[in-house]
């Protein structure tokens, strides 16, 4: 059966829902271990006192719970992923399971892109953020879009997960409009980010990343293909592996565009490893689908 490896984008999750994995399971110390010695500093510790919009501290723990997952999946499922992928935040984990880039390296690009993007946000003379929302069709969506754009308010489509899960990305003064909108019409809001992403609003951080960070590191050919979730194509070249990586900053994630690359890749199963299942259901419709998640590892 050939087998998928997709992460999940980053959703915030407290260092309390995962913190009996990361104690006991041998793949998540180790992980969480080499993540110290290259952050300089108690991964575990500075986790367990973040605050939700500490990115440096909650991509890599994020990054570090991701792929102890993915290592404890490896070891003791039937299968061997054949492609890997990632949603958003994800594709930099897929980047690393398929050796683009060292975990170190993973961890340092982090690290550094951080603070380019705090400055970057900081910068700006009206902030901008993203704005997360579900159980709205896809319609009502673009309905919405529509009504802010013709009273002339910025606001652009970030995420389309399937016709149920959206996010937007706005100045954070038409996102609080937009989540009352949301509100309205039946939605449910769940978080909203204090920086923007996959949207054009965000293009100079893009150019920023290209310039300042990504140029030092040295990407390597994938030893398995990786899903762009960016235009849905299977990658191995390094530079092209880069690219989308920083591609996926302007480019709004559509679902639909990563569901055609795993067909073409003829996927049969898709492992999700993650602390919460929500992207699950969104393959479960088109492929065999098993959640790789803490409570499954304890189970076992």
């Amino acid at each position: 059966m050939s087998v998928a490896l997709f992460f999940p984008g980053l959703i915030p999750t407290r260092y309390d829902t995962i913190s009996e994995f990361v104690a006991t399971n041998e793949q998540a110390r180790k992980r969480f271990a080499e993540a110290d010695d290259v952050l300089g500093y108690s991964l575990v510790e500075a986790y367990r006192d973040a605050a939700i919009y500490d990115w440096e501290v909650y991509e890599a723990g994020f990054m570090a719970l991701s792929l102890a997952l993915a290592d404890w999946a490896e070891e003791n499922l039937d299968g061997t992923p054949a492609v890997c992928g990632g949603q958003s935040f994800g594709a930099f984990m897929a980047a690393v399971r398929a050796g683009a880039l060292s975990y170190a390296e993973g961890l340092r690009l982090l690290q550094r892109s951080v603070v380019v993007e705090r400055d970057y946000f900081e910068s700006l003379t009206e902030p901008l953020g993203c704005h997360f929302f579900y159980r709205l069709p896809f319609a009502t969506v673009e309905t919405l879009l529509k009504e802010f754009e013709e009273r002339g308010e910025y606001v652009e489509l970030s995420v389309a997960l399937d016709d149920d899960v959206h996010a937007v990305s706005g100045t954070l003064a038409t996102l609080e409009r937009f989540e009352h909108r949301v509100r309205e019409e039946g939605g449910f809001p769940f978080y909203t980010m204090n920086r923007a992403e996959h949207c054009s609003a965000v293009a100079g951080l893009r150019q920023r990343l290209h310039d300042e960070v990504y140029g030092d590191f040295a990407w390597r050919p994938a030893r398995i293909p990786l899903v762009s979730d960016v235009d849905g194509r299977l990658l191995t070249d390094p530079e092209e592996i880069k690219q989308d990586l920083l591609d996926g900053w302007t480019t709004p994630v559509h679902w639909e565009t990563v569901i055609r690359g795993l067909r073409n890749a003829r996927v049969e199963e898709v492992w999700i490893p993650g602390a919460r299942s929500m992207f699950a259901r969104i393959t479960r419709n088109s492929f065999h689908t098993r959640v790789i998640s803490p409570k499954l590892v304890a189970a076992s």
